[in-house]
């Protein structure tokens, strides 16, 4: 059989054996293919292997290979984050030093012909300038209705026509209530765009998302939508959470990614930990967060066993409770060294690992999800 990963043809051993793939460098039992020439022995699922190969983490070309000029200890996968093993074959990228495991790279590559919905393509026919914001990819079905000069020289869309409101927008800097953006769902902040016939508000920022975008959870291209199950929730596929409102989904994976989630990149840089930065680990493996204990995907440090959650790491810096006057801010470690640690919100424990929402002034402590609702995103 020719194959891609070694430059002799392979042959099929028909019989089950004990070896070390001379491609992965694991060790198993199975009927794998064998060189003749050289004694090259692989997997017939490493034999498979693409030479290059795109992956939806990177921007660059992964090469496949067997070696490095200059030859270290080990390399980080950085789609794992756990060590590779460079007497063994690995994809690399030539340009930016970016080394991936042979699976890991394989599990993400990017497929081609990739089947998306054509209705959210078709192009509307009203006569108006097209939204772009600087952004040659931003939505085809949003439309600039009106628009003014700034102080700092750059044009402001005043007025719009957004694909998720059948009404037109006005952008506003005048906070009248504590609505939510019907984007994103978190509170609205100026400036934003309203309905002025009905109580639609949108956020400039969410106006402004991409109708397309890549994603390192998922292999195949995100397509923004509103309320994608109509008035039904959904459960973000990063994060766990129920929402309703703007998502990016993979229509052919039943793939769902709140707003909140999908601006989350593949690198991490958080207040909570003392080391550079976290990275998003493979796509394909659960692993257990080192705050909350949930299972799920998680940023990993490269230096040590930290592991964070989607969930805890897109959790607000500070935040409001309707019942409170004061702001609450998001704290990583124990208020004091008592051993007995309570919400002041339900009463009920809080484990002294787990972060917690805390107003100073009140010395009044809060569990997120009290100060936050279970279900913040509805």
């Amino acid at each position: 059989m020719e194959v891609q990963i070694h430059d002799h043809s392979l042959t099929l051993l028909r019989k089950l054996i004990a070896f070390t793939c001379d491609a992965c460098g694991k060790e198993g039992k199975d009927t794998p293919y064998l060189c003749l020439t050289c004694a090259f022995c692989v997997h017939p699922i490493c034999a498979s292997l693409h030479r290059t190969v795109k992956h939806v983490r990177h921007q660059h070309t992964l090469n496949l290979t067997y070696s490095l000029q200059i030859q270290p200890d080990y390399q980080i996968c950085l789609l794992c984050v756990e060590k590779v093993d460079t007497n063994y074959g690995f994809y690399y990228c030539s340009s930016c030093t970016f080394v991936a495991h042979l699976s890991c790279a394989a599990d993400g590559e990017i497929e081609d012909n990739i089947n998306v919905p054509t209705d959210d393509d078709k192009e509307s026919t009203e006569p108006t300038t097209k939204l772009r914001y600087g952004n040659p990819k931003f939505n085809e079905l949003s439309y600039v209705k009106k628009k003014i000069m700034g102080e700092d020289g750059i044009e402001m869309a005043i007025k719009i026509k957004h694909f998720s409101h059948k009404h037109e927008l006005t952008l506003t800097h005048e906070l009248k209530n504590s609505d939510k953006c019907d984007g994103c769902k978190r509170p609205i902040l100026t400036p934003f765009y309203n309905c002025t016939r009905c109580r639609f508000v949108l956020h400039k920022a969410c106006a402004e998302l991409p109708r397309k975008k890549w994603h390192p959870l998922h292999r195949h291209l995100l397509i923004l939508s509103m309320n994608p199950y109509g008035r039904f929730s959904f459960s973000c596929n990063a994060c766990a959470r129920s929402y309703l409102g703007f998502s990016y989904n993979c229509y052919k994976c039943k793939f769902d990614l709140d707003v909140n989630c999908s601006l989350t990149s593949d690198r991490l840089t958080h207040d909570s930990h003392r080391h550079c930065g976290l990275i998003l680990s493979s796509a394909t493996r659960s692993g257990k967060c080192s705050v909350c204990d949930s299972e799920g995907y998680v940023f990993r440090c490269a230096d040590c066993a930290f592991a964070l959650d989607f969930k805890c790491a897109t959790l607000p810096g500070s935040a409001r409770y309707e019942q409170h006057e004061h702001l609450f801010t998001l704290q990583y470690i124990p208020e004091d060294d008592s051993g007995e640690y309570y919400c002041d919100i339900c009463e009920e424990k809080r484990h002294p690992k787990h972060w917690f929402y805390y107003c100073a002034e009140c010395s009044y402590p809060a569990h997120p999800d009290c100060i936050l609702g279970e279900k913040i995103y509805l």
